[in-house]
């Protein structure tokens, strides 16, 4: 089977392009208003915005701590313009470019502040949380189909509350949300065997991480998993995804806290510019590791299969990554990737919603 080519930022028509001319510039003056930043800070970041609009890629400071890292991930991009580089390496790099803009790696008072706390605190504010997540006390203990589907389709639609996606879908993920493929049966066979290891790769903090603790929680109250992997990303990162600091703040706005079975872990791989076949060896070995791998959000999704322009009937053992561990992803589709679907229910869906890869109303429990 052909591979098909990966998605570009500057292809006219595509939502690639949207992110960057529609998302980015709302995205930056967020970001610029949430903290009381020096003009220098504000001048980098309308700075970056310009560049990833019409110029060339720059490349990050000499004394950036990561630099290693990113002369490895390069892969050529750098010193191209940002219209010719594939999305899900430029979305990425803007997010490490804004971390710069606004000194998060320097000495000095701005030195590890999160540029996007103030909303996301502004998300475990929200005292609709309370009424949004009352369900959990009915939970019951019994490893059945039926909690787990009610556990799983809530982490997959807690993926709809993605900040960096509202500020561009500000109406994406309504109540009418269905899933387009739901393979939960499979997740409870890949579990029933006896308890194990279980690894959860995050994707963003507030609601979907509370739902992400819910889910691991009821895997061990009920004995499906006697141990939880939780992996973060160790910087902030595409403005919601979760941290550690994130998990902690998630569990505390649950009233449960953090389970001594769940260990939270990172790796610089995670905000690593590139898809899963590009995976170190120690993250690949962690996570072989657990008998299962549930992989969560949109981003997440993208960088499993390939962010490419695949037809969406392709089987998602063409696409996905092998990680030599069973993988189910749980995401809401907010990008243009999709695989596995079969030809009727695309057909379905391009006749009656244009938008239907990207405007959040659609999950997706699939199964590799």
């Amino acid at each position: 089977m052909r591979t098909p080519p990966e998605l570009l930022v500057g292809t006219p028509g595509r939502y690639a392009r949207e992110v960057f001319h529609q998302r980015h510039p709302t995205l930056i003056d967020r970001v610029a208003a949430a903290h009381p930043y020096s003009a220098a800070q504000r001048a980098a970041l309308g700075a970056l915005l310009d560049e990833s609009l019409t110029g060339e890629i720059r490349p990050l400071p000499d004394d950036a701590p990561d630099l290693p890292d990113w002369a490895a991930w390069d892969r050529g991009h750098v010193g191209r313009p940002w219209a010719d580089a594939p999305f899900l390496w430029a979305e990425s790099y803007f997010y490490r470019r804004i971390l710069d803009a606004v000194d998060y790696f320097r000495p000095g008072p701005w030195l590890g502040v999160d540029p996007f706390r103030p909303m996301k605190d502004a998300e475990f504010a929200d005292p609709g949380l309370d009424g949004d997540f009352a369900w959990v006390a009915a939970l019951g203990r019994e490893p059945d189909a039926a909690g787990l589907a009610t556990v799983v389709k809530a982490a997959v639609f807690g993926n709809r509350a993605d900040i960096s996606f509202r500020l561009q879908e500000p109406d994406g993920g309504d109540a009418n949300a269905e899933l387009l493929v739901d393979d939960t049966a499979r997740l409870l066979t890949e579990l029933a065997g006896g308890p194990g290891a279980v690894c959860l790769i995050a994707d963003n903090g507030g609601r979907e991480v509370m739902a992400d603790l819910v889910l691991a929680n009821w895997l061990l109250d009920t004995g499906l998993a006697d141990r939880i992997t939780l992996h973060v990303k160790p910087v902030p990162y595409y403005v919601s995804d979760a941290t550690a600091s994130d998990v902690d703040a998630a569990a505390a706005r649950l009233g449960r806290p953090l389970d001594s079975r769940v260990a939270v872990r990172t790796h610089a791989f995670w905000c690593a510019p590139l898809d899963f076949g590009a995976m170190p060896a120690d993250l690949r070995a962690d996570l072989a590791g657990h008998r299962v791998v549930v992989a969560k959000g949109d981003l997440n999704y993208r960088r499993l299969v390939g962010d490419r322009d695949w037809d969406p009937t392709t089987p998602i053992r063409a696409a996905a990554t092998d990680l030599g561990v069973p993988v189910v992803a749980l995401r809401t589709c907010k990008s243009e990737v999709v695989v596995g679907l079969d030809p009727a229910t695309v057909a379905g869906l391009d006749a009656a919603e244009p938008r239907w890869r990207v405007s959040g109303r659609h999950g997706m429990v699939q199964a590799r």
